[in-house]
C-alpha cells in the first residue's frame, strides 16, 4: 500500500487542496497499521511525535476558534490536512523502524519509477493550455516543488551508498523537468541542490571530476567566445524559455512582498502572538499568504511557529548536517509558495528522520588510507 501510494501521490485528479485518490489509499493503510500496532504497542513516545502533536493540536485549536466566529470551511480543511500529514509522517517512520533496509530500498526504487513516469508524462503529454509543464499535477508550481522534494529525497535515500549512473540520470531528469516548469523559485533552489549533489560525499570522485572538467571547459570557452556559446544554447527552446523567465525576476506583480501577502505581518502584528488561522482571507486581502514559513508564523503565532521548529529540530537532531542542509532549498522555495501542507514534504521529513535507524547516521566520504574505505560520521570514523 505504501508503494502504490508513493507512485500515485503525484496524480492530481481533483481540485488542489482536496483529497486525491492516493490520499484515500494511504488513509486506509494508516488506519489498518495503527489498529494492528495498538494491539501490541510497546514503543516509546518519541520527542518528534510530541512536538508534532503539539503543533497540530495548536493549529486545530486556533483554526476552530476562528471558525466559530467566521465560518470558513478552509479553517477546518487546513486543520485536518496538518493532522493527515502528521499521521503520514508517523506511518513512514514506523515502517522504517520495522524494516529500515527493505523500506529504504522499496522507497528508492519506487521514487526512480515515479521520476521516469513523470518525465514521460511531461514530454509526451504536455499541457496544451499552458507553456509551463505541470505533468500529472494541476499547476506547474506543484510539479516544480515536487521536483525539489524528489531530488532531496533521492539524496537522502542513498544513505551510505555511492551514487550510480542511474542516480545521475534521475537527477538530470528532475533538473530538466524543473526547467520545463519555468518556476523561478524552483530553478533557483534547484541550482543549490545541484551544488549539493555534486559536492555530496556520496558522489564518486570520477563523476565529480568529470562534472568539474566540463564546467571548467565551459568557463574557458565562454570567456573566449561568449556570444557564440550564448547563441548555441538559446537555440534550445527550453533554455531560451528559462532565460526569459528568469529575466522577469522581480519585475512581475506577483514578485512583490505585497502580492505574496507579507505585508499583513506588519499591518496585523497582533496575530503574530495569537495566530490568524488559515482561512477567511478576506480579512487581509483576496488570497492566502504565499509563504510556508510566514504562514506558520502569522496563522499560528510564535507558539505554533516554535512548536514546528522544535518538531524539525527533534527530527534532524544528531543526524548528519548533510540531511539538515536539504531543508535550505526546500524552505527557500517556500519563501514565495505554500510548501508546508504538501504531503510529499512530510514524507521527506520522515525519510530523513529514519536516518536515526541506520547504524551510520551520516553519509560517507571516500578517502584512501592504506587502500581502505574510511567512513566518517560527525567526526567519528571506522574502517571497513
Amino acid at each position: 500500500m505504501w508503494t502504490i501510494y508513493l507512485f500515485l501521490s503525484p496524480f492530481y485528479l481533483f481540485q488542489s487542496g482536496y483529497p486525491q485518490p492516493a490520499d484515500i489509499l494511504i488513509f486506509l493503510a494508516i488506519c489498518l497499521y495503527f489498529a494492528l500496532t495498538l494491539l501490541n504497542f510497546q514503543k516509546e513516545i518519541r520527542s518528534v511525535y510530541v512536538f508534532g502533536a503539539m503543533f497540530v493540536g495548536l493549529a486545530f485549536t486556533i483554526n476552530f476558534i476562528h471558525y466559530f466566529f467566521m465560518p470558513d470551511i478552509k479553517f477546518i480543511l487546513h486543520s485536518f490536512i496538518y493532522l493527515f500529514n502528521f499521521f503520514i509522517f508517523m506511518f513512514v517512520v514506523m515502517l522504517f523502524d520495522r524494516d529500515r533496509e527493505r523500506m529504504n530500498h522499496v522507497t528508492y526504487k519506487t521514487l526512480l519509477i515515479i521520476v521516469a513516469f513523470q518525465f514521460l508524462m511531461v514530454v509526451f503529454f504536455p499541457d496544451s493550455d499552458d507553456v509551463r509543464a505541470s505533468g500529472t499535477f494541476n499547476k506547474s508550481n506543484q510539479l516544480a516543488y515536487w521536483c525539489v522534494l524528489a531530488a532531496a529525497l533521492l539524496l537522502v535515500l542513498k544513505r551510505n551508498t555511492r551514487f550510480t549512473i542511474i542516480d545521475l540520470a534521475a537527477f538530470s531528469i528532475l533538473s530538466y523537468m524543473q526547467m520545463l516548469t519555468l518556476s523561478k523559485a524552483g530553478i533557483i533552489v534547484f541550482f543549490l541542490l545541484f551544488i549539493m549533489f555534486v559536492s555530496s560525499p556520496n558522489m564518486p570522485r570520477r563523476y565529480r571530476y568529470i562534472v568539474i572538467l566540463f564546467a571548467a571547459l565551459f568557463s574557458i570557452s565562454y570567456m573566449g567566445n561568449a556570444q557564440k556559446i550564448y547563441n548555441f544554447f538559446m537555440n534550445f527552446d527550453t533554455v531560451d524559455a528559462v532565460s526569459k523567465r528568469l529575466g522577469t525576476l522581480g519585475k512581475q506583480n506577483d514578485d512583490t512582498p505585497e502580492a505574496r501577502g507579507y505585508l499583513r505581518l506588519i499591518e496585523h502584528p497582533g496575530y503574530l502572538l495569537i495566530g490568524a488561522g488559515e482561512g477567511a482571507y478576506q480579512r487581509f486581502g483576496r488570497q492566502e499568504l504565499h509563504s510556508g514559513i510566514a504562514t506558520l508564523l502569522f496563522s499560528y503565532g510564535i507558539f505554533g511557529f516554535g512548536f514546528f521548529i522544535a518538531f524539525l529540530a527533534s527530527a534532524f537532531y544528531r543526524l548528519s548536517f548533510y540531511y539538515s542542509a536539504m531543508l535550505m532549498p526546500i524552505f527557500l522555495f517556500g519563501l514565495t509558495h505554500q510548501n508546508i501542507r504538501f504531503s510529499f514534504f512530510w514524507i521527506f521529513l520522515a525519510v530523513a528522520y529514519a536516518g536515526h535507524f541506520f547504524k551510520n547516521n551520516g553519509v560517507y566520504t571516500e578517502t584512501h588510507k592504506k587502500d581502505k574505505l574510511v567512513l566518517y560520521d560527525e567526526g567519528v570514523h571506522e574502517e571497513n
